[in-house]
């Protein structure tokens, strides 16, 4: 006797062996038993769930000498030769290769006679959407009024190629993936039948691999089992299926937790070496994190994560260690570093590069807060300037902010205390050129002047702001300030200090004094005994100076 493989041999022969599409038998059973099937049926899904399957299920029962039945005999003459695919009143057409308008004219001309045996003469149209507009157009007729005694039942994996005017002539059925619960039981159930050893960790690996379509995970097992003498093995199983090791996965991703770059690539060198597929290795990782995601937000994964309850325990102590919004970063790089390897013939660099980068990364802000943390400060100047528009006096008709000019080098030497006093002078500096800035440099403080390098401490809560302030452009500004204001040339230094270290702001000996002014004349001198509070901060905020010149009126400018 001939070979059966598996997919063939334990192929569904009634509604209730169908795996993962009750939805579906339950109402063709109730369409049978109640006498309302329909003339058109198109069964759409993807690849190996059982839609050609349920298709001569359907046709055994309305042409069972016994039936129409929801549960055909399958040892009459009829069932059984519908089983062997040898019935005449069961014609199977492959739609991709009888696409074109004549074989739809033959199948016109052919549905005006009745069946041989039946009751029923049943079309089945397998890939449909790969018929051509003009054979979808010459069957439209037919099938919107086919003879009392045909039926046709359409399977498509593309449903969205089948023209508008077949799916309004069809009754559609939309069939699910097989879950992996469902296929590691149907794999057992054969394991069983065949006698044969293999453990259940190779089966659930099978079932993961099969991707929802029972079909690829019977064949898949079928040739693991020809393949493998004795005992089937989890690592043997692997290499056939050119599986990524959960051992390189839950690696890489230790080394990004741990913040780790150099374990990263060290994983990287070992996979790539072993010819593992890059692509492969970032599917994995998405997955991985995609089920850590689902573990952190639901109670119920055991229902949302294809794996077992000891993997799914794993995943929930895993997802304690990340926020949300760290998960869906990495998913996100993952996900753009999937592309670029796609167009790129070296996969390894970029992948590298996205290890590097999420091991590196800090902590991720959510953007509700962001949003919140802008908004809070658009309010804090909206008030500042505000209260500065309502008190100036109608003398001062120009402010003009301080110009970036080159000030020479000055061997001029400062201490903290100094520093101190100028602080404010210095923010608003920043702040005339880079308000976001000037907001993340008012959260620290310098802590220390030492070896001409000043220190601004931050507490560790505000690292996001070290981190901005840190970034060579706006570093860059901050030296800017301290060279214009004190006439010095420091380095700078954004450290984490403790709170209790962090000076009350407003300390020194004049936290409000800018250092940076010009000398005054005498009159300049007895004029800003007097000059007004609210004016003053105004000067400090845009950077500007008040000049008499040729004994006018003074101005700003």
């Amino acid at each position: 006797m001939s070979y059966i493989v598996f997919a063939r041999k334990y192929r569904p022969q009634n509604f209730d062996d169908i795996e993962g599409q009750s939805h579906i038998t339950t109402t063709l059973k109730n369409a049978i038993s109640q006498g309302r099937v329909a003339h058109a049926y198109l069964f759409a899904g993807p690849r190996g769930v059982g839609k050609t399957t349920t298709a001569r299920i359907l046709a055994k029962a309305l042409n069972c000498e016994k039936g129409p039945t929801v549960k055909p005999c399958n040892s009459c003459r009829l069932c059984e030769e519908i089983t062997q695919g040898s019935s005449l009143d069961i014609l199977e057409i492959d739609g991709a290769s009888n696409r074109g308008i004549d074989e739809i004219r033959n199948l016109r001309e052919n549905v005006k006679f009745a069946p041989s045996k039946g009751s029923f003469k049943i079309y089945i149209i397998d890939e449909v959407h790969m018929l051509t507009s003009e054979a979808f157009n010459a069957l439209l007729k037919t099938l919107e009024e086919p003879p009392k005694h045909v039926k046709f039942i359409f399977a498509t994996t593309q449903v969205y190629k089948v023209p508008p005017t077949i799916l309004s002539r069809c009754q559609r059925f939309d069939f699910r993936r097989i879950s992996a619960k469902d296929i590691f039981k149907n794999l057992k159930m054969i394991i069983k039948a065949e006698k044969l050893s293999v453990d259940d960790d190779v089966l659930s690996l099978i079932a993961k691999c099969s991707d929802g379509s029972l079909r690829d995970g019977q064949v898949i097992l079928d040739q693991i089992v020809s393949s493998v003498k004795g005992k089937v093995s989890l690592s043997e199983v692997s290499k056939m299926l050119g599986v990524i090791d959960e051992e390189v996965i839950s690696g890489l991703a230790g080394a990004l937790l741990e913040k780790n770059p150099a374990a990263a690539l060290k994983l990287t060198d070992g996979f790539i070496n072993e010819g593992k597929d890059v692509v492969q290795v970032i599917y994995g990782l998405i997955e991985y994190y995609r089920n850590l995601s689902v573990a952190k937000i639901t109670k119920n994964a055991d229902s949302l994560i294809d794996a077992s309850a000891e993997e799914i325990k794993h995943y929930e102590a895993e997802s304690k260690k990340y926020t949300v919004e760290q998960i869906l970063y990495i998913i996100y790089t993952l996900s753009n570093t999937l592309d670029f390897v796609r167009k790129t013939n070296m996969p390894r660099i970029p992948f590298e590069a996205a290890m590097i980068k999420l091991a590196r990364s800090g902590p991720v802000v959510p953007l509700d807060e962001v949003i919140s943390r802008i908004s809070e400060l658009e309010k804090k100047l909206g008030k500042t300037a505000g209260a500065c528009q309502q008190y100036v006096k109608p003398e001062v008709r120009e402010i003009k902010a301080e110009a970036p000019a080159s000030v020479p080098q000055s061997s001029v030497d400062a201490d903290l205390e100094e520093i101190l006093s100028s602080w404010a002078s210095i923010i608003n500096y920043v702040r005339a050129k880079k308000i976001s800035i000037a907001s993340y440099l008012d959260e620290g403080y310098p802590v220390s002047f030492e070896k001409n390098t000043i220190s601004i401490g931050f507490p560790k809560e505000h690292q996001f702001h070290k981190e901005m302030l840190e970034l060579p452009e706006n570093k860059k500004l901050v030296e800017e300030a301290f060279r214009m204001k004190l006439k010095i040339e420091p380095r700078i230094a954004f450290i984490f200090v403790e709170p209790v270290n962090l000076p009350a702001k407003g300390a020194g000996k004049n936290s409000e004094r800018d250092t940076t002014e010009e000398p005054s004349s005498p009159d300049d001198e007895a004029g800003s005994k007097e000059m007004d509070p609210i004016l003053k901060t105004a000067m400090e905020i845009f950077g500007g100076e008040i000049s008499n010149k040729d004994n006018r009126r003074p101005r700003a400018r």
